[in-house]
């Protein structure tokens, strides 16, 4: 199960909610438990007297089960119930006559991003490495051809003698606060506590999202260093955030949260 859990909503909880829902003219997913095929409905009022949510539903006629299971979004938050599915001649409606629950996140919830994901952060060093300057960092690194060869090879695109030096790392875990990776004794002379970074590109499959500022908070020996090669983390917050950044990255984050399925983690839940 993944790192998913369910709040139980209290009677006056569950009625707001179901208000909104019935206001909000958005879909809910049902299923039947034990079942792969997901069915779909729009919302289209709700009977607040007897729990009950009138939709536009098409398929019900494949939901011929006693153990229904619904999922609804509002608001960036997700709800789950177990429900009762009846028709009219003229209606088709779900009844929540059962608890509803919502699936617990932080507000910097975390994606853990490797192995699934392929997310890299791309670092301006600043200018290129001369004598005993590294610009924004205090590295104490001479210069060297090892130096260079390492900074070659971590962008393949650039050259050993070019102006702007990068740093591309694979991102381990990221949430709108915030993300982790995991260095080498080289790359780690890069990530002093509290050193700022301007203008990190995150860098998405399909896209690619620019952080204004960051700040390292951490590096730490990571655990399962073998005895050839030191490894380690380094937590870092984005600071300076504005809220259309925010707003892109979390909506990124969702929408790759979105391919896991959390429906299956609320029928574990209720099994």
């Amino acid at each position: 199960m993944s790192q998913t859990y369910f709040s139980k909503l209290d009677p006056e909880e569950k009625e707001g909610r179901l208000v909104r829902l019935g206001s909000s003219q958005g879909k809910i997913t049902v299923w039947i438990k034990g079942k792969d095929d997901r069915h779909f409905c729009q919302v289209i009022s709700y009977y607040k007297n007897t729990n009950e949510i009138v939709v536009n539903f098409p398929d019900h006629s494949a939901l011929k089960a006693t153990h229904l299971l619904c999922s609804f979004e509002l608001r960036g938050a997700l709800f789950f119930s177990q429900i009762d599915l009846k028709t009219t001649e003229s209606e088709v409606i779900l009844k929540f006559n059962y608890e509803v629950f919502k699936s617990e996140r932080r507000g910097a919830y975390r994606l853990l991003t490797y192995p699934i994901y392929d997310v890299w952060a791309k670092f301006d060093l600043g200018e290129s490495y001369q004598g005993g300057k590294v610009v924004q960092l205090k590295s104490k690194m001479s210069q060297t051809n090892l130096f260079k060869n390492f900074l070659t090879m971590v962008d393949p695109n650039q050259d050993a003698d070019s102006q702007i030096k990068t740093l591309k790392l694979r991102v381990q875990d990221l949430s709108v606060s915030g993300m982790a990776v995991h260095v080498g004794d080289v790359e780690g002379r890069f990530f002093e506590k509290d050193s700022i970074y301007n203008d990190i590109k995150l860098q998405f499959l399909d896209e690619t999202l620019i952080i204004p500022e960051l700040k390292v908070v951490y590096l730490v020996n990571y655990i399962g260093n073998d005895k050839y090669a030191s490894k380690y983390k380094v937590g870092i917050h984005f600071t300076k955030m504005d809220s259309q950044m925010e707003d892109k990255l979390s909506k990124k984050i969702s929408s790759l949260l979105r391919e896991i399925d959390f429906n299956l983690d609320f029928e574990k839940f209720v099994k």
